[in-house]
């Protein structure tokens, strides 16, 4: 059951979009970039492409989207995936019984509206997994407000995996590991930094600095290690470097991120603004 729990938990705990994760997640203030499909549906802006990719101790992560500016508002597409390698399926007493695979697939779609210095954001995710020869599926949304106080200082909130699963692995539906995230932007010319409370991972920062406008740098720290549903989840946590490249349409962002006991994770995401 524990394992259960835990994969299928995954999909929901972490937005698999490089730029995100090499910022410690510590994105939930920023606005008008269309990374924010994955995250603060409050921030999502622009018309864009979205294609991200990365393996994780085996285990392979994706995400897809597209998104549409309107006047005052922006409307999102995406889905998010997640692919394993062969695992080993052993009995209680640890004796191998042969492997399985674990899949799992998150569509969502998500809007927002700007009304004077409010931005208001909603997303709704339809998460579907896959493990050996189980299946669940459940329904769960996200809610975001940020609030630009002036050019330089903004604020936002952000209520992240509200759902439960309908229909569950085994005989008990289990809840959505939801996320409390408050956290403030300064941002002044070429660089930003950004300090977040999340009520699951505790302290998390980013800061982002443009050289040029082709090349900029990225630094984050995500959180403790923290808890989802009271098992101790050790993914993708402590601090993460990496570059953004713009070159004509494409924005590339490439790095490395600690990843618990597992080491180091590289990324590599890709966005093109048709």
């Amino acid at each position: 059951m524990i394992i259960f729990i835990l994969l299928s938990l995954t999909h929901l705990a972490l937005p698999f979009e490089g730029e995100l994760l090499l910022s410690g997640t510590a994105v939930t203030t920023n606005t008008e970039t269309p990374k924010n499909l994955f995250w603060n549906p409050a921030g999502m802006g622009g018309n864009s492409y979205l294609v991200s990719a990365f393996n994780y101790s085996g285990i392979i992560f994706g995400s897809f989207g597209k998104t549409w500016e309107f006047n005052s508002s922006n409307l999102g597409l995406g889905v998010q995936l997640m692919r394993s390698e062969a695992l080993i399926k052993t009995t209680v007493t640890g004796t191998s019984i042969g492997t399985f695979n674990y899949q799992s697939a998150v569509p969502l779609i998500a809007g927002n509206l700007e009304i004077n210095k409010f931005i208001i954001g909603a997303k709704i995710l339809f998460p579907y997994t896959t493990i050996d020869e189980y299946n669940s599926y459940g329904l769960g949304a996200d809610l975001g407000v940020i609030y630009s106080l002036n050019g330089l200082l903004s604020f936002s909130s952000y209520l992240r995996n509200l759902g439960k699963e309908i229909e569950p692995f085994l005989s008990v539906k289990e809840n959505f590991p939801t996320e409390l995230r408050l956290g403030g932007l300064l941002k002044k010319d070429a660089s930003s930094f950004s300090l977040e409370y999340s009520s699951i991972l505790g302290i998390c920062s980013s800061f982002f600095y443009d050289f040029n406008e082709i090349i900029g740098f990225i630094a984050g720290y995500n959180g403790k290690i923290g808890k989802f549903n009271g098992i101790e989840n050790s993914t993708l946590n402590g601090f993460s470097l990496g570059v953004n490249i713009k070159y004509r349409k494409m924005s590339i962002s490439a790095g490395a991120l600690m990843s618990g006991p597992e080491g180091i994770a590289e990324i590599i995401s890709i966005c093109f603004l048709p």
